[in-house]
């Protein structure tokens, strides 16, 4: 465990180093994310003060949902992004190297890669979530709570990509159906958190958890709620732990393309 656990500091390490090698062209990437993770908070916040207070969803609460969401995107891209290039090694034969190593096969698949612009996700998300602690003058109580809820949505985040991209085994083209799923599952996360009410705040909780990593831990931190706070750590427990049995399984299913491409 600790091997793996070094191995995966040390992968991280050289994902970094080999994006910093062009400077420019990744703090471009970096500031450029930010500015257009702004424009989200721009668009939200003209909509409230447009239709008013929407399930107590206040402005600052949209900045809150946008730091929680854009924080757990930011940090699991930066570190675990070779998960979404899955559907590719698997298609091209590429996922025949990963197999090869005597690492633990998740992790070496996931820390083979990191996206830049993720980065200024990860700083956009931290800001905003510092920014929206102190509008709401957090307590020591409340601080616990975020603190809490940070590791949270990061871990629901990553279990939410593991079980998405886990699909690549069982499709010949599976970037379509991959991409398509990751997309039902981010958009709503984004959204006004006062508009997912009754059975339709039920499927985006339990079903295709984005309110998991958005609208969820934003109330649970204005509310100073514990049980709130223990269900979402709890429930990103559970789909993490799921997610590692649905990708052990689904790698059952893989089957070499032959192709003879152990290069990066």
């Amino acid at each position: 465990m600790m091997n793996d656990f070094r191995f995966a500091l040390y992968s991280i390490k050289k994902n970094i180093q080999g994006s910093a090698e062009l400077r420019s062209s990744f703090l471009l990437n970096v500031f450029g994310m930010a500015l257009n993770d702004i424009t989200f908070i721009v668009l939200w916040t003209f909509f409230v003060h447009s239709v008013g207070t929407v399930g107590g969803w206040t402005s600052i609460d949209i900045v809150g949902l946008l730091g929680f969401s854009a924080f757990s995107y930011g940090a699991v891209m930066s570190v675990f992004y070779g998960i979404f290039k899955l559907p590719d090694h698997v298609a091209t034969g590429a996922f025949d190297r990963f197999m090869l190593s005597p690492k633990n096969l998740l992790l070496r698949v996931a820390t083979s890669a990191l996206l830049p612009s993720a980065v200024g996700d990860l700083l956009f998300g931290g800001v905003c979530i510092i920014i929206y602690a102190f509008s709401i003058h957090i307590g020591l109580n409340q601080f616990f709570i975020l603190f809490s809820l940070t590791v949270g949505v990061c871990v629901a985040f990553l279990a939410v990509i593991i079980l998405v991209f886990s699909t690549s085994f069982l499709f010949v083209d599976a970037n379509t159906v991959t991409n398509s799923l990751f997309n039902l599952f981010l958009g709503p996360s984004l959204f006004h958190g006062g508009a997912f009410q009754g059975a339709v705040r039920f499927i985006f909780t339990f079903i295709i958890p984005s309110l998991l990593i958005g609208g969820l831990p934003v109330e649970a931190l204005k509310n100073s709620s514990w049980p709130s706070t223990a269900l979402i750590v709890g429930y990103a427990a559970f789909l993490f732990i799921v997610s590692i049995m649905v990708f052990n399984r689904a790698v059952r299913k893989y089957e070499s393309s032959n192709f003879m491409t152990f290069g990066n």
